[in-house]
């Protein structure tokens, strides 16, 4: 595809909004600045109490391509707006990028993002989701870091199916999906964890996860974020301690294993046919980890999640709290 060709396709973007008014007007705007000017975005309030509606109203009065779905009760969370959202796309959505209401995206965040994504279908076709690192700052926007994901400790590649039962590495802000992965995925199982790693597992079984190793988004982090930035670097004498110190963590890693495995479970049932046999054993036996004996789910743990791919010392942890 030419870039004049490409210029023309429109893309869809989703954006869930929740008690925003501090920030959704900066958000607003740095989607109008895109260079890449063919987009529709399409906004769900979530049960906003504040001035975020009549915000958004008041730019959608200047530009036609600034569609409110829904506005006020039920508030459904992230997940289910989310998805609520994803089901009400136009039927002709191409491309499908994820918004949140406090971050800013750079310029050429969707030109940039479009682009691999049209290189990645040129050569192998089908269901693709492309997703980008982010630069993380504070409320005022002034850089914590250039790279979320050095920041965060995630190597971005390679993404298997195994390692995304236990880790997300694509942050939804930052993520676009083509139209075969949205008909792949189906409609969000009520045990997905969250969007975008519902959407990262169906893409490493069916497709591919690919990433453009440059920030295309400013990663704003306050006291209200819902899922933030959380550094994991460390020198590698602190490594052992952090792991002790993770021991004191179990209930939450339980916790969220019980989430990851549900999630797993909505694998299993949604394509367990359709899997191949060695990552639809995989897939069930990640699900079943919870309600394993305690030694035979030490064995599990150590058997599905001492991957390289995860680190040893994070691996180390998991294995000692499970």
């Amino acid at each position: 595809m030419t870039e004049n060709a490409r210029a023309d396709v429109v893309v869809d973007i989703v954006a869930s909004c929740h008690n925003g008014e501090a920030y959704i007007a900066e958000f607003l705007e740095s989607v109008r600045r895109q260079s890449h000017a063919s987009w529709r975005l399409w906004v769900r309030d979530d049960g906003s109490s504040d001035a975020t509606m009549s915000i958004v109203d008041a730019v959608a009065a200047r530009d036609a391509r600034i569609h409110v779905l829904h506005r006020g009760a039920p508030a459904l969370g992230v997940t289910g707006a989310f998805g609520w959202l994803l089901e009400r796309v136009p039927p002709d959505a191409r491309y499908i990028m994820f918004a949140d209401q406090d971050d800013v995206w750079l310029t050429h965040k969707i030109e940039r993002t479009l682009g691999v994504m049209h290189d990645e279908e040129r050569r192998n076709g089908g269901a693709v989701l492309v997703h980008s690192d982010l630069t993380v700052v504070d409320e005022r926007l002034a850089v914590l870091d250039r790279s979320f994901w050095e920041f965060s400790g995630i190597d971005p590649e390679p993404v298997s199916l195994s390692r995304l039962l236990v880790q997300n590495v694509v942050t939804g802000a930052a993520a676009m999906i083509n139209a075969d992965l949205h008909r792949r995925a189906g409609r969000m199982p009520a045990n997905a964890v969250y969007h975008d790693w519902w959407y990262a597992c169906v893409a490493a079984a069916f497709g591919r996860v690919v990433a453009l190793r440059e920030s295309t988004i400013l990663y704003r982090q306050h006291g209200r974020n819902v899922v933030g930035a959380v550094a994991r670097r460390r020198p590698w004498f602190a490594r052992p301690g952090a792991v002790w110190r993770a021991l004191h963590s179990t209930s939450h890693f339980r916790a969220e294993l019980a989430r990851t495995s549900r999630q797993a479970a909505a694998l299993v049932e949604r394509f367990g046919s359709e899997l191949p046999d060695e990552e639809r054993r995989l897939v069930a036996a990640y699900a079943s980890l919870p309600g394993r004996p305690f030694l035979r789910r030490k064995l599990e743990v150590a058997r599905l999640r001492l991957r390289r791919e995860h680190g040893f010392w994070r691996n180390v942890g998991a294995l000692l709290r499970a």
